[in-house]
């Protein structure tokens, strides 16, 4: 994949929120997801209000909220393994035509008055599930369209759009909402797919190069799932964000409850709670450079849950009108500025081989933390009180940041992923099939005895590499017959799998094995052999 080019006037304002849109294609793209998310928030402005007057009942209410996020939790894993597998763009194109179609029949469901409760959670849950097909290809995508120093900035300017588009959403659906109903407001979202589609018909995208076959559906999410697993940098991001995200969920599942009975109002008060939110999160975007120079990634999201904590209190306990638009709008700040840190950290952590997979995961556990979060809050309100649910929120996220703070993230804008192509396709003297396996590796080493503890330290980490990367076992052995000899061994499902390893190790892994190359006695290298299972 070629980096895309920046032109000579954004190279200087590279430092800029705005400069990555002088690159054509993430213009068009953010453009189009600026429209297709104004229709997606008045959609969930419109359906927020509709659901309280359809039903009574606090759970059906919050189950709004669960309806949206649920589906990620399921769809989100193997949507990210088709986007690895397959084109990305058309792969975009056909899920927002999905969407669209199910937009229109909930318009239609609505404006003849045969909507219910159930009908619209369930015509919601597809809308969430066409959602969370397109949520880790958008996001792995970005650095498809800008240079990785402008990553941080595009990242920035998404999210920037995304709360410019709800207030924009919100505006619009509560002046609709007031004049017609949210029929209407439904057929504008059913609309605002239009654009996107033809922004991804033109897009002629250019694929990264691959030389092997791409991977099968089930292996590849098993792969997604194992890279997880071995990647220090993207679970430290995961613990963060559900750290945060499960508590604070409280506000949008709450909202519709907060408007209509803790300051007694209509659906413009909700309109009004929902663009506060929003215009706090768009001045959170526009100070983020400016915060970015004065905290690391670490002490922004530490900041963000108190700063939270204490603005969902007031709203809690003071509940005026006025008040609670400022104290909505310091929490929409808050909430950004954790999802702009998050995201950027887990792009960073991840190459680009597994990005929408990574992503998926990633988004696995805050969409998880959004669904499961509603009900929990739901309940509480049922049992105590919308102010007694609050407030344990607002305990709970400063308490949960708090702790995961032992988990950093803040050195994953430092890890270099490039592929490093430093290993040479063994010669071999039979003949293997790319499925045939499994296959063993193994890599003598002859150790320096004053340098083993750095030797092995060293050694982990090129096994949790090893691991992530695809193999399905790893160990470090020492020789019992030749003191000072050590013989790494892992193991890989085939032949295909061991080469797939080859393209995927990074610049990163390169400097550890070059580590580990130093430790070993001056004139030796190295020794590696490969075993395959003969075919049956």
């Amino acid at each position: 994949m070629t980096t895309p080019a920046v032109p000579k006037s954004s190279a200087a304002a590279s430092r800029s929120l705005w400069s990555p849109l002088s690159i054509k294609t993430f213009r068009w793209l953010w453009l189009a997801t600026l429209v297709s998310n104004i229709g997606g928030w008045m959609h969930d402005a419109g359906a927020g209000w509709l659901i309280t007057e359809l039903t009574d009942s606090a759970v059906i209410v919050a189950l709004m909220q669960t309806a949206t996020s649920l589906p990620a939790f399921f769809i989100l894993l193997p949507s990210g393994a088709l986007s690895d597998i397959f084109d990305r763009r058309l792969y975009l194109m056909v899920a927002n035509i999905g969407r669209a179609v199910v937009a229109l029949i909930l318009a239609i469901l609505t404006l003849t008055g045969v909507i219910t409760a159930w009908s619209l959670l369930g015509l919601t849950l597809l809308l969430g599930i066409g959602m969370a097909m397109v949520m880790p290809t958008w996001q792995s995508i970005i650095p498809e369209t800008v240079p990785r120093s402008e990553l941080q900035n595009a990242i920035g300017l998404n999210t920037l759009g995304m709360n410019m588009s709800r207030v924009i959403g919100a505006l619009i659906a509560g002046e609709i909402l007031r004049r017609t109903g949210s029929g209407a407001v439904f057929a504008c979202n059913a609309i605002s797919f239009i654009f996107i589609i033809v922004v991804l018909w033109r897009w002629k995208r250019v694929p990264e190069p691959v030389t092997l076959p791409p991977e099968k559906f089930t292996p590849a999410i098993a792969t997604g799932l194992r890279f997880a697993w071995h990647s220090p940098a993207l679970k430290s991001t995961i613990y963060r964000s559900v750290g945060f995200y499960f508590f604070s969920s409280v506000m949008w599942a709450l909202l519709p409850l907060i408007a209509r009975d803790l300051l007694e109002g209509d659906s413009t008060t909700f309109s009004n709670l929902y663009a506060a939110i929003s215009t706090g999160a768009i001045i959170s975007g526009f100070m983020q450079p400016r915060l970015r120079k004065l905290m690391n990634t670490d002490q922004l999201l530490t900041a963000a849950a108190i700063v939270f904590g204490i603005g969902i209190s007031l709203t809690a306990l003071v509940p005026v009108h006025s008040l609670a638009l400022l104290t909505l709008a310091v929490c929409g700040a808050a909430w950004i500025t954790v999802m702009t840190c998050s995201q950027m950290s887990a792009q960073t952590a991840l190459p680009h081989w597994v990005r929408s997979r990574g992503i998926a995961i990633f988004q696995m556990f805050f969409m998880g933390s959004l669904a499961i979060g509603p009900v929990v809050w739901g309940s509480v309100t049922e049992l105590t009180s919308i102010r007694t649910a609050l407030l344990t929120a607002a305990v709970g996220v400063v308490v949960a940041t708090l702790y995961t703070r032992r988990w950093p993230v803040s050195g994953n804008d430092k890890l270099d992923h490039t592929p490093s192509q430093h290993w040479q396709k063994p010669d071999l003297q039979i003949a293997v099939e790319p499925d045939q396996g499994p296959v063993m590796i193994t890599v003598r080493y002859h150790v320096e005895p004053v340098k083993l503890a750095e030797f092995t330290q060293e050694m982990q980490l090129l096994g949790t590499a090893r691991r992530r990367d695809g193999a399905t076992f790893w160990q470090l052995f020492e020789d019992a017959q030749n003191p000072g000899q050590y013989v790494e061994t892992y193991v890989v499902h085939s032949w295909l799998d061991h080469l797939r390893q080859h393209e995927r190790i990074t610049r990163n892994d390169a400097q550890t094995q070059n580590r580990i190359r130093s430790l070993v006695v001056a004139g030796t290298e190295p020794v590696v052999n490969q075993y395959i299972a003969p075919r049956q």
